[in-house]
């Protein structure tokens, strides 16, 4: 596949996101998407968890991009971080972002192709000599990557879009049979918050069971279970490896959202959590009644620490509920079963094809692959 080195600043526009200034009354509000690192999730910046006012929107209107732009962060240990953006969005101090393409570039291929760059970028980003790794705007405009011809670009996102497609079909049925699962919930449980029982009275947290493992000794480990958690990064991998079905709840970091809901996932199989996360079971209740109970439970007022968010075992523990009885638990159980073993087929599809994602996508980029054979390629990998 032939293809010509350009540098960033040569095929785009390129802009340094703000922050409007804390001077600013009612900066943010329901104007225009404010993209951050933590909203870098998936292929597409669907939803932000802030959103700017008129005055934020006029504050910052410098550095207000139009769709289609690509986002980067530049920053710490988050850089490397890639989001398409089809609308107009503003970004943080910690971004970079592409718009105003030229010709010759797809901006979808230039997002695929800047998304195997993670570990380059921070890399580039250490030379700086700061204690901070980052990539300034004049810096990230020299960065030279490869390009073929713009018709083999759109060869190439046609057939990584096939898998990113169905990855995010997957991802909405599934957060559209949780909702259902929610509105259930609320309807069988209406007063479960009241109470004077506590949620330490129907759950396990395995907080005391985990051991850290010594660096050299996770490094063994790299790769052989899936490792969740806060971050990708493998910073902490326990002693005890956790097989079965259960819930992750933020500990400290981003422990809530922008509603003040906790950040939680439901996961099964063997695997190795991080440090930043709570790893709870349902004891008397299932462990899926406790995902639908905490996913309607506002822990804001149970948030310690003015510099990192945290919420502690014990505050976790003392939230109140009222324990349904078990023919009551039971029923709900019935109802619901079919919702979440959807929910887990789903996952583990989008498990697979990620994995096949992953070994295509250096291939593709590389000219590995016939374009023409994209069924057979996706079959072998």
């Amino acid at each position: 596949m032939e293809s010509r080195t350009e540098k960033l600043g040569d095929i785009a526009d390129i802009t340094t996101g703000k922050t409007p200034s804390k001077r600013i009354e009612n900066a943010y509000g329901n104007v225009i998407k404010f993209l951050t690192p933590r909203d870098f999730s998936g292929r597409f910046s669907v939803t932000t968890e802030r959103m700017l006012s008129d005055q934020g929107y006029q504050a910052v209107y410098n550095q207000i991009v139009s769709g289609p732009s690509v986002s980067v962060t530049c920053i710490g240990s988050d850089m490397g971080k890639v989001i398409y953006n089809r609308e107009s969005v503003v970004t943080n101090q910690q971004v970079n972002t592409l718009s105003n393409f030229k010709s010759n570039v797809d901006p979808l291929f230039l997002y695929y192709l800047l998304s195997t760059k993670k570990q380059e970028l921070l890399s580039y980003g250490a030379e700086n000599g700061s204690t901070m790794p980052i990539i300034t705007k004049s810096m990230f405009s020299k960065l030279e990557i490869k390009l073929p011809s713009v018709k083999v670009q759109r060869k190439l996102v046609a057939c990584l879009s096939l898998l990113d497609d169905k990855i995010e079909l997957n991802q909405q049925i599934n957060k559209n049979l949780l909702r259902l699962a929610k509105q259930q919930f609320n309807l069988t449980f209406p007063n479960v918050h009241e109470g004077n029982s506590r949620l330490s009275d129907v759950m396990e947290n395995f907080d005391r069971k985990r051991i850290p493992l010594a660096r050299r000794e996770r490094e063994k480990r790299q790769g052989v279970y899936r490792y969740v958690g806060a971050t990708s990064v493998l910073d902490y991998v326990d002693d005890y490896l956790f097989d079965g079905t259960y819930l992750l709840m933020g500990e400290d970091g981003t422990v809530q959202d922008e509603k003040g809901f906790p950040i939680l996932q439901y996961i099964w199989g063997k695997f190795w959590p991080n440090n930043h996360t709570h790893v709870l079971s349902g004891t008397f209740v299932s462990t899926e009644w406790l995902y639908l109970f905490l996913m309607n439970t506002n822990v804001r007022s149970r948030i310690t620490g003015a510099v990192q968010q945290k919420i502690s075992q014990a505050n976790m523990n003392s939230i109140p509920l009222t324990i349904p009885s078990k023919d009551e638990l039971f029923r709900f159980q019935k109802q619901i079963e079919p919702v979440f073993s959807q929910i887990q087929l789903l996952d583990e599809q989008n498990l697979k094809l990620t994995a096949i994602h992953k070994l295509l996508l250096p291939k593709l980029l590389a000219g590995q692959i016939d374009l023409s054979n994209l069924e057979g390629a996706i079959q072998n990998a």
